[in-house]
């Protein structure tokens, strides 16, 4: 009845016999899917098999379509180009970077840092130990007496 209503909503007009001949395809395409199904997850369990066979597990197999896809990105004009970028960058930076560290600036200022740096992390230290040195006020068992019985 859904149907009927559907086809006649669309403005199609099918006699009982075309409906029934529909009706025959439907169920005849439906069962053709199922099929298929079935075989496919036969297939599909069979290939699993082979490759257990092989030794082929699903991780081996996902790090095989990684390397592909990686050698596929790596062989690309655009990974080239951004590669020869980035190695031209990298050499300008650590060019300016020798420039500016062999500057006497930066000498003085890096001299200036490191021994700030230094006194920072002895007087730190002096402190520890100071502190490590000084007699504990809180009781230890050790020195501890038990009260006298009563």
């Amino acid at each position: 009845a859904v149907a009927d209503d559907a086809f006649e909503a669309n403005g199609m007009q099918l006699s009982d016999a075309e409906r029934e001949l529909i009706k025959e395809e439907l169920k005849k395409t439906e069962d053709e899917i199922l099929t298929l199904r079935q075989v496919l997850n036969a297939r599909q369990k069979h290939a699993s098999e082979l490759k257990r066979k092989l030794g082929l597990s699903p991780l081996s197999e996902l790090t095989q379509d990684i390397n592909k896809s990686l050698k596929g990105v790596t062989g690309s004009d655009a990974y080239k180009q951004t590669s020869e970028v980035a190695a031209a960058t990298a050499e300008t930076v650590k060019s300016k970077f020798n420039d500016m560290r062999n500057s006497c600036i930066f000498d003085s200022k890096l001299g200036t840092a490191y021994t700030t740096a230094k006194m920072t992390a002895s007087t730190s230290i002096d402190k520890l130990s100071g502190a490590a040195r000084e007699p504990s006020a809180a009781a230890t068992p050790s020195n501890e007496q038990a009260p006298p019985l009563p």
